[in-house]
């Protein structure tokens, strides 16, 4: 692996106990924000992918609400025919 861009990590053991705690804070500060960052990549992922299977079902329903309504159509004018040719006799 290659090594990281930008300047090196001083050790603990350079600097003043006031300076190594401010270094020891800071990289624990910009690791956190690279965690919470992963993890909001993470959660934005799985969002985007809940949002595609809810589109898919809401095609899926829209389809269904079509089928049936057609088949109402149908069964409403084979009710019409029946009923026109009753009133005929």
């Amino acid at each position: 692996m290659p090594p990281k861009a930008g300047r090196p990590r001083l050790p603990d053991s350079v600097g003043t106990k006031e300076e190594v705690a401010k270094r020891r804070y800071m990289r624990d500060y910009n690791s956190k924000i690279a965690r919470d960052i992963q993890q909001l990549d993470k959660m934005e992922q799985e969002c985007e992918e809940e949002l595609k299977e809810i589109k898919k079902e809401k095609k899926q329903l829209e389809k269904e609400y079509k089928k049936s309504l057609k088949m109402l159509e149908d069964a409403n004018k084979q009710a019409e025919g029946i009923l026109k040719e009753k009133t005929k006799k």
